[in-house]
């Protein structure tokens, strides 16, 4: 029967050095008022978007999520198939053309 080498590989003593020498640096980062201003600016905006929000402990945030994509498609007769057309306009500007029409409706009453 053949035993097997367990111990560990890993040195004890350069792991605890490598995590107190970086935590000064990532405190130092966590209190600059730039990186609070941009990095909760940048968190408030993924969270409006329904993406999910992960902030490591060494300050990098991480936004996951998805998008909608919209393709729409027409017949061409001449062609005899279905060809990719543009959308007649994007969200935003459907929203503003809805608030304008809003506009219209309550100066007229």
């Amino acid at each position: 029967m053949k035993k097997i080498d367990l111990t560990s590989k890993r040195i004890s003593s350069a792991a605890p050095k490598k995590m107190a020498d970086a935590e000064p640096e990532i405190t130092n980062m966590m209190l600059d008022p730039r990186y609070l201003r941009q990095s909760s600016s940048l968190i408030q905006d993924a969270l409006q978007k329904g993406f999910d929000v992960l902030q490591l402990a060494n300050g990098d945030i991480v936004t996951t999520g998805t998008k909608t994509v919209v393709y729409q498609y027409a017949w061409d007769q001449e062609k005899g198939k279905l060809v990719k057309t543009k959308p007649e306009g994007n969200r935003k500007v459907r929203r503003a053309t809805v608030e304008e029409d809003e506009e219209v409706d309550s100066e007229e009453a």
